[in-house]
């Protein structure tokens, strides 16, 4: 850590050299600035984001920014009240500097030179009492700096003039009210007791009583102002704990409703979109089943139409088969007939020419025209007989061609309506298989989302169960920091107490001293008494005017100064 000597004002405290000191200011002025305008020191730093959003958790970033932006706003406005407070302070220290050079009393005329001497010597009370109030920020600052401003000051300039001002003896009795004072006294014994001259020590000596009791009016309403400073201090800090505290609770109460609020929405968002989950898993399975329905229905239109396509081509097919069996019989009938006709074509020119060679060879070749004609007869009936063969031969060849084309029909139709039904079984297998598939996937997605909501409502629980832990431990925090600033408190409460009682013996040992110094003084009266019983009785006179008027006369006093007065009277 820095030294606490390190010279910290309004314009330097916010500097990097400053952030290793634990104090926030250490310059007199700025300190009795603070006082005077009634801010804490540590109002007057900036803070960071993070921190304002730690000591509100349930507040969003647009709020804490909010936030953020009106404590800049009110820490630059104190720091520039403080800031010309202080220049305020700096301007009055040089008038009271200057003043008392141009305006101290001339002494009065009718006085000594001796006198006139020490009045001139003295300053007046008023000048005094100005002075230590101007000094009492100075004071009471640099008495501050070791304990880093306890806290906040009154306003009233009363109060804290009051609590700033230390006489001595000696100024209050050198001061020229006490002197004008004495001199009314002693003129006033002098005309009532008819007595010639006072010495200058009984006047001194009245002086010193009147001074005493100056001090200790004065150190009265000191204790009296302290008092109320430090009741007042006590009560502005207890309101201000109250008033923290109050704002943590409201600020966790504020957290919790809108965790809550976040919890509720988060559910009835679950249960919404469970609802639109199950919603559209009904949707999906009626249109999954109309579009099973609709593939079923077209499967089996396709089937059926497939099926009456192969019987209508197979109708075809043996409707073209016929065709062609009668158009190729038929061309085997026109080829035979042709033939026929060619071979008739063939014959009469072979007759022709027969019978022209018969017309030229009649004669000659009548025996070769009748073998001829025999052996055409034979030909003519082994063609005929060919032919019944080869129509016979056809025939049969038909017939059986016709059989195996009816069985090949009929096996090919059996073959293709066993085809047919086995790809309808293997399509209503792969539709169950379909189905089956389909209720397995609903039902693991069924699965699947229940296993989701166990397993988003285990997140919810275990974080409000991770939320109420948070809450805890944030109040069981609230509690050690509330303990340990009363525990702080009570420390600074002692401290106080410590320096108000030392404070205290030290005004008892001073005014002891005092008192013995009074009755040394009083010794050496006797013993000039002794010597001078009138100079002594003026000068009791004197005092029991002072008393008097300073109204301090106790019953053993009275029944001292009676007890002297009839000793002097019989002497």
């Amino acid at each position: 850590e820095q030294s606490p000597l390190l010279h910290l004002d309004l314009y330097n405290f916010d500097c990097a050299a400053a952030e290793g000191s634990r104090y926030v200011l250490t310059s007199p002025r700025s300190l009795e600035a603070c006082a005077r305008c009634a801010v804490r020191p540590v109002e007057l730093l900036p803070r960071a984001l993070g921190e304002l959003l730690r000591e509100a958790p349930g507040r969003s970033m647009r709020v804490a920014a909010g936030l953020y932006e009106a404590y800049e706003r009110e820490r630059r406005r104190k720091l520039q009240q403080c800031r010309e407070e202080r220049e305020r302070i700096i301007r009055e220290e040089k008038r009271r500097i200057l003043a008392p050079l141009g305006s101290l009393p001339p002494s009065p005329a009718a006085r000594p030179g001796a006198s006139g001497g020490a009045k001139a010597k003295s300053h007046s009370l008023d000048s005094l009492q100005k002075r230590r109030e101007g000094s009492w920020g100075k004071t009471s600052s640099e008495s501050g700096a070791s304990s880093s401003y306890s806290g906040e000051s009154l306003r009233e300039r009363g109060n804290g003039s009051l609590l700033g001002r230390s006489f001595s003896l000696g100024d209050l009795s050198h001061s020229p009210q006490t002197a004008q004072r004495v001199e009314r006294i002693v003129r006033e014994v002098k005309r009532r007791k008819g007595l010639s001259e006072v010495p200058e020590r009984d006047k001194k000596i009245a002086a010193l009583m009147i001074a005493k009791h100056q001090e200790a009016s004065l150190l009265r309403e000191q204790r009296q102002a302290a008092h109320l400073q430090w009741d007042s201090q006590r009560r502005q800090a207890e309101q201000r704990k109250e008033q923290e505290e109050k704002d943590k609770q409201r600020a966790l109460l504020q957290g919790q409703r809108m965790w809550e609020s976040q919890v509720e929405k988060r559910r009835g968002r679950l249960s919404q979109e469970q609802e639109e989950a199950a919603l559209l898993k009904q949707r999906q399975r009626l249109v999954c089943e109309e579009r099973w329905r609709e593939q079923a229905e077209k499967q089996e239109r396709l089937r059926r139409e497939r099926l009456e396509r192969a019987i209508k081509e197979d109708k075809q097919k043996k409707l073209h088969q016929e065709h062609n069996l009668k158009a190729k019989e038929e061309g085997k009938k026109e080829h035979r007939e042709r033939e026929e006709q060619l071979l008739q074509e063939k014959l009469s020119t072979a007759a022709q020419k027969r019978l022209k060679k018969e017309v030229q060879l009649q004669k000659e070749k009548k025996l070769v025209n009748q073998a001829e004609k025999l052996k055409h007869e034979a030909l003519l009936k082994e063609l005929a007989k060919q032919e019944a063969e080869e129509k016979e031969m056809l025939k049969a060849s038909l017939e059986m061609s016709l059989t195996k084309a009816q069985e090949n029909y009929e096996q090919l139709v059996e073959k293709r309506n066993q085809e047919l039904r086995e790809k309808a079984r293997r399509e209503d297998m792969q539709i169950q298989r379909a189905k089956l598939a389909a209720e397995k996937k609903e039902r693991e997605q069924k699965e699947h989302l229940e296993a989701l909501a166990r397993e988003t409502e285990r997140k919810l629980q275990h974080a409000a169960q991770v939320a109420e832990e948070v809450v805890q431990e944030k109040a069981r925090k609230v509690v050690l920091s509330r303990l340990e600033k009363e525990k702080v408190q009570k420390m600074n409460k002692q401290k106080v107490e410590q320096y108000e009682d030392l404070r205290r013996r030290e005004i008892l040992l001073s005014i002891e001293r005092k008192l013995e110094r009074s009755e040394q003084i009083f010794k050496e009266k006797k013993t000039v008494l002794e010597n001078a019983r009138s100079v002594a009785r003026a000068s009791f006179h004197v005092r029991e005017k002072v008393r008097e008027e300073t109204n301090m006369r106790t019953f053993d006093k009275m029944a001292f100064e009676a007890e002297l007065h009839a000793h002097l009277n019989k002497k």
